[in-house]
């Protein structure tokens, strides 16, 4: 796969002035950093499949991840190169010659369960296997994540203004990205997998947002061993999870955590 990008990322964040209003009546001029939202429309062989609003960072990533998690391809090694322009308005994966896209891209929107507006052209009709991972997961585990999202990452210090995704395997945090969506960081999280050729069925993810029936599809696809979040998930999250095998801890605390899902 070869990946060309002309991009040069900027800073995720700018200050604002603004006016602080304090109960004693007091009123003072501040100045507050806050996320810049940027927008990249993703092709499939010129093909456009979503738009979305995110954190101008790790563009490649975020392409393969939604690619994967979306159930767009089966296999990204079908994928000859990434295209980035330079603005990162337009990412562009172009698929081998004689390589099939399932093309049922249409002018109708599924927005996901996420804060912006996030949009897919497309909805995959292959239905995901069960998961067959044979990971093995321990307390600590989950504890040693719940630990590091304590810690806080970069750009929520700074903004208060963005969810985290964490990468997770052989007892340590190998990577962590964010966004200003749940559903984007958690992307960036799978594409890096993905593209270092990491056997996602060995990978624990922790997602900083709650888990709606979106997310855990994601976790599907993308084969993951498990995934892990501080916060809750839905009937339908838990049930599809169920089906599918799919090892669910949810209210991952620095104390606690809870089991909705566990394989073996």
């Amino acid at each position: 796969m070869k990946i060309k990008s002309l991009y040069k990322e900027k800073s995720n964040t700018e200050f604002e002035k603004n006016l602080l209003h304090k109960a004693d009546g007091e009123i003072s001029e501040v100045e507050t950093e806050l996320l810049v939202e940027h927008y990249t429309t993703l092709y499939i062989n010129d093909i456009e499949v979503a738009t979305l609003v995110c954190t101008g960072t790790s563009i490649v990533e975020l392409a393969i991840g939604r690619i994967v998690s979306e159930g767009m391809l089966t296999d990204i090694n079908l994928i000859d190169n990434i295209y980035i322009c330079e603005k990162a308005s337009r990412a562009r994966v172009y698929l081998k010659e004689g390589a099939t896209f399932i093309n049922n891209v249409n002018k109708s929107t599924d927005v996901a369960s996420c804060c912006q507006d996030n949009k897919s052209y497309f909805k995959s009709n292959i239905l995901p296997d069960k998961l067959k991972s044979n990971i093995q997961i321990k307390d600590e585990d989950i504890f040693n994540l719940a630990n590091a999202f304590a810690v806080d990452s970069k750009i929520h210090k700074m903004t208060s203004g963005t969810h985290a995704a964490y990468l997770y395997k052989d007892g340590k945090v190998i990577i962590s990205f964010e966004d200003i969506g749940r559903h984007n960081a958690m992307d960036k999280v799978i594409g890096y997998i993905y593209l270092n050729d990491i056997n996602p069925e060995e990978c624990i993810v922790f997602t900083t947002g709650r888990v709606p029936v979106d997310m855990v599809r994601k976790a599907i696809y993308a084969k993951l061993g498990a995934l892990v979040s501080k916060a809750v998930p839905t009937v339908d999250a838990v049930a599809l999870a169920k089906e599918y095998n799919l090892n669910l801890f949810c209210r991952a605390w620095q104390d606690s955590f809870q089991v909705f899902s566990k394989s073996k």
